[in-house]
């Protein structure tokens, strides 16, 4: 495996049916930080599912919607206040493993850089307004 960083996954990343239609195959937890995780000075909010919900390169998203069920996505929402801390678990990810993620999230979601309670550095997906 080539060089590693890590991704929070909170919502549909952390199912392994969608892991292997992003990523062509199941991800495993990190091992060395403990996940899972949570993240604080975010709240979690929910967009509705749209069909295709990504442009890029081709991912089945009427198939991960139907394999998740899900009506709406969750997202991130930055927040000042005391909003509960959002469970999530970490991933380590190729280069590579990063650009899928990228495509998959589409439009609605930008990557950026975060600490985790238990002091992991990762990118996370959060809304993009």
């Amino acid at each position: 495996m080539t060089a590693e960083v890590l991704l929070f996954a909170y919502g549909t990343l952390q199912d392994p049916a969608v892991q292997t239609a992003v990523f062509g195959h199941a991800l495993a937890p990190h091992p060395g930080t403990g996940a899972p995780d949570r993240l604080r000075g975010f709240r979690l909010s929910h967009i509705p599912v749209e069909d295709p919900p990504i442009d890029g390169p081709p991912v089945d998203a009427p198939e991960i919607t139907a394999e998740t069920g899900l009506t709406h996505y969750p997202i991130l929402i930055p927040t000042t206040d005391d909003a509960p801390p959002v469970p999530g678990r970490l991933y380590p990810l190729t280069p590579a493993d990063l650009t899928a993620a990228d495509a998959y999230e589409g439009e609605a979601y930008r990557r950026v850089r975060v600490r985790t309670e238990a002091g992991a550095e990762a990118w996370v997906y959060v809304a993009t307004c």
